[in-house]
């Protein structure tokens, strides 16, 4: 098999060279065969003539049978024969006896040689005879073993002999006169390979002849062929440079008769393709410019619509940032000084009551506005994994308890199972995971009138098993929650997880957003896993999801526990003078009076021009510097102050509604030291202090808010029974009518003896909860004959 870089052969060497060579070994072959066959036929020869020369001799012995000499008759006869005997020009043949006496020699005729050439004749042919005896007698030992005709070949003085010995009478012949003698032809190898040599010289002659003959006509036959291939080869190279209208013309040879035809037919084929592909090609180009005018119309109307959607996402973020720092600027005064207000003791149960729900309403409203924003930041691909080490047994233990109140209040039963195989410490979204379980089990809880709700957790192998190290590093863990509520309808599935899309029993409660479940897919797809739902009508809800966690150990893991309130600072420590600017006047009050209360030495400012100002005057410590300010904003005052002497000793903290993480990074960009967001818990606000100046504080050892959360008790239909008969049935008559306002005229009513009870109940009608105390007072009120309105 020729390799593809090879060069090619040309027809003529092909066909010509293996082909004479074929028969010149042909010629050469039969030539060797015939040696061969001359060399058997020189032996067959020598035979027949020593057979001949044997009954020549014994035919005078017939007529002088009775003759008592029939051996000097028979050696007469012998040597007269012998003398017309040739087998070859140096041939000897001679008649001996059993003892080894020569009886007869031929001789060969003299007459027209030499004396001296005579003489040595004659030796030659006495020393052949006595190379023959020597050799027969060391060849059979006793010349009497020779019972019948033997061909033998011998070497003498480098001469190589072909020797013939058979008897000369047959035995019943040899018995009767008595003569017992043996006939010897000696024939030199040379006569008869001479002729073989001739005969050879001959071969050779008509090898070299046929090869002649060969060549030349397989040439003449290869020169016609490649004369009428290279006609086909250039029509063929005709019709690759584009001139498809080539015909061949036949020839003698069936082979390229076939050949032309096909040819002939697959250019008058091209020809008609040609033709069809132009007219198609034609077709073509009408239809791209059709195409392209039209791609380019389209081209021109998705630059515009890019550009309409880029100014409406553009218009999105700033409405979404403007939304942003509107609403959370004025919740961070309402849920700053109901906290502040909170501490105090003067404060009497009432009042705690009014603030503890102005807080719970601002947290809801905080809520849905951080919902909002996690969904803008989800469109936008901005939000990320807060990955930490915690407790996930505290967490579900904590989830727990935080959503029993809720699952007993409408007499559900809360159940969490957890395998033994989930591991206590990992590392994940804390807040994330935190806020996707409970949006699930709020939802189950809301949409469930009787039954139980069901958490359970365990570990799935739905990780890659590629990598053992990877496995030994992380799980995976599976969510099951499921319920025994009203159940989703089938073409409501599709939906669920649109935001701002409620199905049809969420639409009859009333509340709600639409955004738990799609933030939450989101997260948990942002944290490796995926999401699915089962449900079916009258029977229950199942959201299975799991996601990806790493392995932590218990040392990682930061407990926090909620230190007591600070009440001022630790003694022996310096005068910490602190500078709030904020645009809003309502939040420099709510910092100031903060810091002041605990002793701090506070100035006020409402832009950064003034805050530069005072800065240059004061040197505070820290500065609570807000971002977004008329005049100067506080990245134009920050990267002022930062480029003064001593102006990177000052702790810069940027206080702001936003909770864009582009906002966190512009304001460390500019050289701030730290980033809270609005609104800030109190306990934020010291701590970070505490971080950059490292200040001590003096702490409150009970904390009243503690105390007025234990008094609250756990709502049942048993504990509501100590209030009065009448009281309940109008209570449930207005919940039972939504009427909100009644309520809390009725629950104002409750003897101040059930405070805590008139407190749980309070914190039910601020949140809405007026279906928890339906089905709480109706056990209550069934012996007052009340029915149970509908839904």
């Amino acid at each position: 098999m020729f390799k593809k870089n090879s060069q090619p052969v040309s027809l003529r060497l092909l066909l010509t060279i293996p082909l004479a060579l074929v028969i010149t070994l042909s010629v050469g072959l039969t030539g060797w065969i015939s040696l061969i066959v001359s060399k058997q036929t020189m032996n067959d020869l020598v035979t027949q003539l020593l057979q001949q020369a044997t009954q020549r001799i014994c035919e005078p012995l017939e007529y002088f049978d009775t003759f008592p000499i029939a051996d000097l008759i028979a050696q007469e006869s012998g040597q007269s024969i012998l003398n017309n005997l040739q087998i070859s020009p140096h041939s000897q043949t001679f008649i001996l006896t059993r003892s080894g006496n020569i009886i007869a020699y031929s001789t060969s005729a003299t007459t027209y040689l030499p004396d001296y050439l005579a003489t040595e004749q004659s030796i030659h042919q006495q020393n052949l005879i006595n190379y023959s005896v020597q050799f027969l007698l060391k060849h059979f030992l006793n010349l009497a073993a020779i019972t019948k005709s033997e061909t033998l070949t011998f070497t003498a003085n480098g001469d190589k002999y072909l020797l013939q010995v058979e008897p000369l009478f047959e035995s019943d012949v040899g018995n009767e006169y008595n003569i017992d003698w043996l006939i010897v032809a000696v024939v030199p190898e040379t006569d008869f390979i001479n002729q073989g040599n001739a005969n050879t010289r001959i071969m050779l002659g008509l090898c070299f002849l046929a090869l002649i003959l060969s060549i030349s006509l397989l040439l003449l036959i290869s020169w016609r062929i490649e004369l009428k291939l290279q006609r086909l080869i250039a029509a063929t190279q005709a019709i690759a440079a584009g001139n498809l209208n080539q015909q061949v013309l036949g020839s003698n040879v069936v082979e390229l008769e076939y050949l032309a035809r096909a040819f002939n037919q697959m250019s008058q084929q091209l020809q008609k393709y040609r033709s069809q592909s132009e007219h198609y090609s034609r077709i073509l180009e009408l239809r791209v410019e059709s195409k392209t005018r039209q791609l380019k119309l389209k081209n021109r109307e998705l630059k515009k619509a890019k550009k309409a959607a880029e100014a409406a996402n553009h218009a999105k973020s700033s409405f979404l940032a403007n939304m942003s720092h509107e609403l959370r600027t004025p919740l961070n005064a309402i849920l700053g000084f109901s906290q502040q207000m909170a501490r105090h003791q003067q404060t009497t149960p009432a009042q705690q009551l009014s603030l503890n729900i102005i807080n719970r309403n601002g947290s809801h409203l905080l809520k849905l506005i951080n919902n909002i924003l996690s969904l803008s930041k989800i469109e936008a691909g901005e939000m990320k994994l807060d990955e930490t080490a915690f407790d996930f047994y505290a967490l579900l233990d904590d989830i727990e308890q935080m959503l029993l109140l809720k699952a007993k209040a409408k007499g559900l039963q809360l159940i969490f199972d957890r395998s033994e195989k989930v591991p206590q410490y990992i590392r994940t979204d804390e807040s994330k995971l935190r806020q996707i379980l409970i949006n699930l089990l709020e939802n189950a809880i809301k949409f469930t009138s009787s039954g139980s709700v069901t958490l359970q957790v365990k570990v799935t192998d739905r990780l890659s098993p590629s990598s053992h190290q990877h496995s030994l590093t992380a799980k995976a863990l599976l969510f099951w929650i499921s319920d025994t509520g009203f159940g989703i309808a089938p073409e409501e599935l599709g939906s669920l997880f649109k935001p701002f899309v409620q199905t049809q029993t969420g639409r009859r409660s009333q509340t709600g957003t639409g955004l738990g479940l799609p933030i939450s897919r989101q997260f948990i797809k942002l944290m490796s896993g995926d999401i699915r739902v089962k449900s079916k009508l009258g029977t229950g809800t199942t959201f299975r999801f799991y996601i990806r966690v790493g392995l932590a150990d218990a040392w990682e893991v930061d407990n926090h526990f909620s230190s007591p309130r600070v009440i001022g600072l630790a003694p022996n420590q310096q005068k910490y003078r602190i500078l709030v600017v904020d645009d809003q006047w309502e939040n420099r009050l709510l910092l100031s009076e903060c810091c002041q209360e605990v002793g701090f030495q506070v100035w006020q400012a409402s832009n950064g021009r003034e805050a530069i100002q005072l800065w240059q005057q004061h040197k505070p410590h820290l500065i609570w510097m807000d971002i977004r300010m008329p005049i100067m904003d506080g990245y134009q005052a920050t990267q002022f102050i930062r480029k003064q002497p001593n102006g990177e000793q000052t702790v810069i903290i940027a206080l702001t509604a936003s909770v864009f993480d582009v906002k966190r990074e512009q304001a460390f960009d500019v050289g701030c030291n730290d980033f809270v967001a609005k609104p800030c818990p109190e306990a934020v606000i010291f701590e970070k202090m505490a971080l950059h100046l490292g200040v001590r504080y003096l702490y409150e050892t009970q904390s009243f808010l503690l105390q007025q959360h234990q008094l609250v008790p756990q709502l049942t239909a048993e504990s509501l029974s100590v209030l009065p008969q009448g009281l309940l049935v109008q209570l449930h008559q207005a919940a039972e009518l939504g009427d909100d306002q009644k309520a809390k005229q009725l629950i104002e009513q409750i003897p101040e003896f059930y405070n805590p009870l008139k407190i749980a109940l309070a914190q039910l009608v601020e949140e809405l909860r007026l279906d928890t105390i339906s089905d709480l007072t109706k056990f209550s009120v069934g012996s007052e004959g009340l029915t149970d309105s509908p839904g």
